[in-house]
């Protein structure tokens, strides 16, 4: 397998400003960060993770997603994107489809030998915030984990690893919601197969990173969230070289321009 070269964000929460999720500020601070990724990280492919939205209602949510979709269209390399739950709240699956040019359900993609399984885990949303993957879905993943034996990542909005969410202020109190429902399927699908050497998230809004079992699950930390206490929405993103064996994470706020933390793993010498 080449190297390959992910950045990866979510929960940009565009739209009108809540809590500490300051939606009015993402357009522009997304239009200054695709230029950056373009000039200085140059990656194979960028990955949404969904919630995009803030959501207000059916007019306004597709004028956002309209937005937000033609700045990340401005990348040098594809982007992809799979659905958060908010997402949805006033849109079908088909009309954000339509609104941001790309789709959203179950798919496969390979970039440069490495093959990405983009799921939706809003099939079907659960409680308005915690996700389920189908029985569909499930049936078509096991397929595509065993049908070839290309290394592979999978994303999901929601998180499928038990994480501790102590002082999380957004699932600390219902840590149920943070997870895949169905995750222990998906799970016992991983050790199956043997080839999926990630899993990656969104969701949960903070950064965490775990290795189980030979695979590595990271959460990505939301784009806007301030956590009550930054001045300005940090532009956070997650940055992962595959190389072989190899694998390096690393967690990144724009502004200021930080790195806030790397992790290398090699999974030869794990095993």
């Amino acid at each position: 397998m080449k190297a390959t070269r992910l950045v990866v964000i979510g929960d940009l929460h565009a739209g009108p400003d809540r809590s500490s999720l300051r939606g009015s500020l993402v357009k522009g601070l997304l239009s200054e960060w695709i230029d950056f990724v373009n000039e200085n990280i140059q990656p194979d492919g960028i990955v949404e993770l969904g919630d995009r939205l803030n959501p207000v209602d059916r007019e306004n949510d597709i004028e956002t997603l309209r937005e937000i979709s033609g700045i990340l269209a401005k990348s040098s390399c594809p982007v992809y994107y799979i659905p958060g739950n908010h997402d949805l709240d006033n849109l079908t699956q088909e009309e954000h489809e339509r609104a941001i040019g790309s789709k959203l359900g179950n798919r496969s993609v390979v970039v440069k030998g490495l093959r990405l399984l983009l799921l939706n885990t809003q099939d079907p949303i659960v409680q308005g915030v915690g996700g389920m993957v189908s029985d569909e879905a499930l049936r078509w993943l096991e397929k595509e984990i065993v049908v070839s034996s290309e290394k592979k990542v999978v994303f999901t909005h929601q998180a499928l690893d038990e994480q501790p969410l102590k002082r999380n202020v957004h699932f600390e109190s219902i840590e149920n919601l943070a997870y895949v429902e169905n995750k222990r399927e998906l799970l016992r699908m991983f050790e199956r197969g043997g080839n999926v050497i990630a899993a990656i998230n969104g969701h949960v809004h903070w950064p965490s990173i775990a290795l189980e079992k030979g695979v590595l699950y990271v959460s990505v930390p939301s784009f806007t969230d301030t956590w009550n206490q930054l001045r300005s929405i940090p532009g956070s993103f997650t940055l992962i070289d595959f190389s072989g064996e190899e694998v390096i994470v690393e967690n990144h706020m724009f502004r200021p321009s930080i790195l806030m933390g790397r992790f290398r793993t090699n999974r030869k010498k794990e095993g």
